[in-house]
């Protein structure tokens, strides 16, 4: 049976391209990637969450005597308290968390992984003090104590551990990313160049997680000179680390 010459012109038309959606002109095209890993306080029970959130309280209170120093100095007062209180702080840690994964896990698929080297650092970051978090709780919860965990319980599992080169790690990251962003906050009209990424989070529903961020970057980029706030970090906590882990 012969094809009519209507038949074979419209067999020669081409399928019209697909429009791309918002996600895709933001994110780009998607690339086959491995799935993520599950974080490792998803496998935590209950009892385990409720003394890593312990552990976090009695680290917030010990840095905010630590760096007393820079929460008085009015210079440093707004990055202190982000800084030692929000970013680490107990509460809604876990949902920032979550949101923060979501996005990455968007960017990853579509970056080049060269792009967010520093992102993936603080994913890296974050993951690593939830690993060694949960592996304190988990020590002293060996101790079968009744009474809630003080510094000193912290610090006995701390050194229990005995695990410097990891301790050391989380240093590391801990000040590349922070010098790294705080350099970044003060690209001139980086504002502007946020906005896209403040529209993908809200395709996500997770544009809360905008604000915290917004707050970092107006945090970081009311001190003009951060770097005696990132060598007293930097010596402050690698004496303790080297206190506790001689």
């Amino acid at each position: 049976m012969r094809s009519s010459k209507k038949d074979l012109q419209n067999s020669k038309k081409k399928t019209p391209a697909k429009k791309k959606t918002q996600e895709q002109m933001i994110f780009g095209r998607k690339k086959s990637k491995a799935a993520e890993p599950k974080p490792i306080l998803d496998s935590a029970t209950s009892d385990e969450l409720f003394i890593v959130d312990q552990v976090r309280k009695i680290q917030v209170e010990r840095l905010r005597q630590t760096y007393d120093d820079f929460f008085q100095n009015p210079e440093f007062t707004k990055i202190s308290k982000y800084f030692f209180e929000q970013i680490y702080g107990a509460g809604d840690k876990a949902s920032r968390d979550a949101a923060f994964n979501k996005i990455y896990e968007k960017l990853s698929a579509a970056v080049n992984p060269k792009r967010i080297q520093r992102v993936t650092q603080l994913k890296q970051l974050n993951e690593l003090t939830d690993e060694l978090d949960l592996a304190v709780a988990r020590e002293f919860m060996k101790m079968k104590k009744k009474s809630a965990m003080t510094l000193k319980d912290f610090e006995t599992c701390y050194k229990a551990l005995n695990n410097k080169p990891e301790r050391e790690l989380q240093l590391q990251l801990l000040m590349e990313t922070t010098r790294f962003f705080h350099k970044l906050a003060h690209v001139p009209l980086l504002g502007f160049v946020i906005k896209p990424t403040q529209l993908a989070a809200k395709m996500l529903g997770v544009e809360y997680i905008m604000e915290f961020f917004m707050e970092g970057y107006r945090s970081f980029k009311s001190v003009k000179d951060a770097e005696p706030f990132m060598v007293a970090i930097e010596e402050r906590e690698r004496a303790y680390l080297n206190k506790l882990l001689p």
